[in-house]
């Protein structure tokens, strides 16, 4: 600043800022004129953090963890046994089980809130507090290979102001926990064993009378029997082939018996034979007849013996004449023998043509008969096969059901023993020895700091920011004039008296804010607060 009287300014502080020591001596004179409401400033912060720390109690979390697993030893006894969707206790760990209202009623007396006889209105404010207050987390772990046991790791904690009351609640869930499982388990076992139960019967009597009616329609219709349709299709092939066969058969003979009859009507049915050859022909017969008869018996056989001698007497008598031929002088008459022979083939053509014919018309008519009855089992194959289909499908439940009923027998006897899971405590609850969150410490360190921060922050924007003249270096600084003489402040009488009574007053309100916080730990750390 520009000196206006033209003389050089005095040594003295720069225009930004006083000396410190100038602003320290500013400052001490300023906190005694203001100690009153400053000490009032102190008191008010420190009291009402300390209020706030006392009315709001410190939180006290107590937690207990419980794995449970289901057992392996037993779970090749309950292969192929219906399992829930979900993992291994998740569904009856919930909290509508555990925080059902038995489960409650447990747990409010357990903390020691029914001593009071509370009214059944403050009983729900006390269980929608505790839910408030209770966290329960699962955890599945999730298994490397299928013989693995299903784990389930469940963690309880609960939050109070009181710590033995956070522990004995927790130890209340906890056990409520095993217990609602195992009576969960129990009781979803029993009622699953009833219902299939109760199935099994209904499908015994479905089957039972599936089967009757099966069974009587094939009584009625023993065409209806297994395997008959086959056996009908196999025998109509049959019957198909044996017709064809006695048809191309007795067309055959038919041709035949027009070629013998062709050569029938070319030959003669008499033919005569002169008496040398009769002779002739008859010892050539007797001559085969002898050669047969050598290969098999010796020369004194009985039948040998005679033929020689018919031999030898036709030998010796050449004029002899056979039975049963007829002799005419000279020449001799007899049936022509190709004659007689056509006629044999013609009647064997014959006979073999009427047996053709009748094998042909046996055939056909079988043929008829296995067709209609085919026809027949065509048109009642719809009812069989619905008979059957209903047999069979009642049959196959009632056997899967009566498997399902022996697993269900055996998970109902174990769940009520209590040996389809296994408990495993890990974590019991215990009383927490330290509070979680913002502690009356905390709060009356905060209050202490607040309290000693604030008024200093207060007393230091006074003096620096207040316009007013507090020393004479800011005659100086301001105004670049120096300074001759200084009149100190004098107060009366009233002025002084009022004056000392402030100072006493915010002595009083420091010292007293120390005591009351001595005074509130000790009545804590002995519990009567």
């Amino acid at each position: 600043m520009n000196n206006p009287y033209g003389q050089p300014l005095l040594p003295g502080p720069s225009a930004e800022r006083l000396p410190a020591l100038t602003m320290l001596s500013l400052a001490r004179r300023e906190f005694r004129r203001y100690l009153l409401p400053l000490a009032t400033i102190f008191a008010v912060i420190a009291l009402l953090f300390l209020a706030w720390g006392l009315f709001n109690p410190s939180t006290y979390k107590s937690s207990a963890m419980v794995l449970v697993q289901d057992n392996t030893p037993i779970a090749p006894l309950m292969e192929g046994r219906t399992n829930a969707p979900n993992e291994v206790a998740r569904a009856v760990i919930s909290r509508e089980v555990l925080f059902g209202r038995r489960v409650m009623e447990d747990v409010l007396k357990a903390g020691g809130w029914l001593e009071g006889h509370p009214s059944p209105l403050r009983k729900q404010e006390l269980i929608n507090s505790i839910i408030n207050s209770t966290d329960i987390a699962v955890t599945d772990r999730a298994q490397t290979r299928s013989s693995d046991p299903k784990l389930s790791l469940v963690k309880i904690t609960y939050s109070d102001s009181d710590p033995k009351r956070a522990y004995a609640v927790t130890k209340r869930f906890s056990e409520a926990l095993i217990e609602q499982v195992l009576d969960s388990r129990a009781r979803a076992s029993r009622s699953a064993y009833q219902f299939i139960d109760a199935q099994v019967d209904n499908y015994q009597r479905a089957f039972s009378d599936a089967d009757r009616k099966l069974r009587e329609y094939r009584s009625s219709n023993p065409d209806a029997m297994p395997g008959v349709d086959t056996d009908v299709s196999a025998r109509i092939a049959e019957l198909r082939r044996a017709a064809d066969n006695a048809s191309m058969d007795l067309a055959d003979v038919g041709a035949q018996e027009r070629q013998v009859m062709s050569q029938l009507s070319r030959e003669s049915q008499l033919n005569t034979i002169s008496r040398s050859t009769q002779t002739n022909v008859q010892l050539a017969t007797l001559q085969a007849e002898q050669d047969r008869l050598m290969l098999t018996y010796t020369a004194q056989h009985p039948d040998v013996v005679r033929v020689r001698n018919q031999i030898r007497e036709l030998r010796n008598n050449p004029g002899a004449r056979s039975s049963g031929i007829a002799v005419l002088p000279g020449e001799t008459a007899s049936m022509n023998p190709v004659y007689q022979q056509l006629r044999t083939q013609l009647a064997e053509v014959r006979r073999q043509g009427a047996a053709s014919a009748s094998r042909l018309a046996t055939a056909q008519a079988l043929l008829r008969e296995e067709l209609q009855r085919s026809r027949k089992i065509i048109s009642d194959e719809g009812t069989v096969t619905a008979l059957t289909r209903v047999h069979d499908v009642n049959k196959e439940m009632f056997d899967d059901l009566l498997k399902r009923r022996e697993n269900a027998r055996v998970s109902m006897s174990l769940d009520a023993d209590g040996r389809s899971l296994g408990f495993q405590i890990l974590e019991p609850a215990s009383i927490p020895l330290q509070a979680t969150g913002l502690r009356l410490m905390h709060f009356a360190v905060a209050g202490l700091l607040l309290a000693v921060v604030i008024p200093l922050v207060m007393l230091s924007m006074l003096v620096k920011h207040d316009p007013r003249v507090r020393s004479p270096l800011q005659i100086e600084r301001d105004a670049g004039l120096p300074v001759l003489a200084v009149i100190p402040l004098h107060l009366t009488h009233d002025q002084t008296e009022l004056h000392a009574k402030r100072m006493k007053l915010g002595t009083i309100l420091f010292a007293v804010v120390p005591l009351i916080y001595g005074l509130v730990f000790v009545l804590k750390m002995a519990d009567v607060l």
